[in-house]
């Protein structure tokens, strides 16, 4: 729930970002979830932790799907630390005062931010999908496989959008 949260409090971050005409409304969206690197790795971390405890627990690693789930958080995590960094940077020229405002509202627009959420929203919907389902081996890596498909192909369709001038238009 927590990851769920973390996901949702980035889109709605995001969006008000995008939508930014003034430095003061960026840094109002960035202001928007202070907490949220913490909370997203917090709740990465006990994911982990907890899910690994229960699977050992209830000897499960013999099972297929909690290793293929171990090995799709590798590509949320890296794709998180992407998009952390991303936000660093883009709250640092946000605050810096260095840049004119035109130049600093286009810095700001940053498509891979919203790649990287929706490719760690569709990895985390799989994740649960294997968790639910509890599928052999070949069931599991389909399913990764068609969400990873389905998050870029939704991802070059928002890059497709923006590049119309319509990226946010349809939220």
């Amino acid at each position: 729930m927590g990851l769920a949260a973390a996901l949702s409090l980035e889109a709605l971050m995001l969006k008000h970002l995008r939508k930014a005409r003034t430095p003061s409304e960026a840094r109002f969206a960035l202001s928007l979830a202070p907490g949220l690197p913490l909370m997203a790795i917090a709740s990465f971390v006990l994911l982990l932790v907890s899910g690994g405890d229960l699977s050992s627990w209830m000897s499960a690693w013999s099972l297929a799907w909690p290793r293929v789930t171990v090995i799709t958080m590798v590509p949320v995590a890296l794709l998180g630390m992407v998009s952390g960094r991303k936000l660093r940077a883009v709250r640092r020229l946000s605050v810096s005062g260095h840049l004119p405002d035109a130049e600093l509202l286009t810095k700001l627009q940053v498509p891979v931010l919203k790649l990287s959420m929706i490719l760690r929203t569709a990895f985390v919907v799989g994740i649960l999908l294997l968790m639910t389902a509890k599928p052999e081996l070949r069931e599991s890596l389909e399913v990764i496989g068609a969400l990873a498909i389905l998050g870029s192909v939704c991802g070059l369709f928002f890059f497709k959008a923006q590049k119309e001038h319509q990226f946010w238009h349809f939220l």
